[in-house]
């Protein structure tokens, strides 16, 4: 069984998207663009972050420049 990649927390994902860790949360339980996130627990889960889905998102919000 191949071991999965470790998933980053909310504080890593702001860091590597240059925003707050409050950004990283609102856009992983409730705003859009939606960020996919690992709920781990109940109501007050622990969200996590695979980084893949985090380069996807960049990806898909990628906006190419008009000429």
């Amino acid at each position: 069984m191949a071991v999965p990649e470790p998933l980053w927390s909310d504080e890593q994902v702001a860091e590597a998207l240059h925003v707050s860790r409050a950004w990283v949360r609102d856009h992983a339980t409730r705003r859009e663009p939606r960020l996919p996130v690992v709920r781990l627990g109940g109501k007050r889960a622990v969200l996590r972050f695979r980084p893949e889905d985090v380069q996807e998102f960049i990806n898909a919000h990628l906006q190419k420049a008009v000429d």
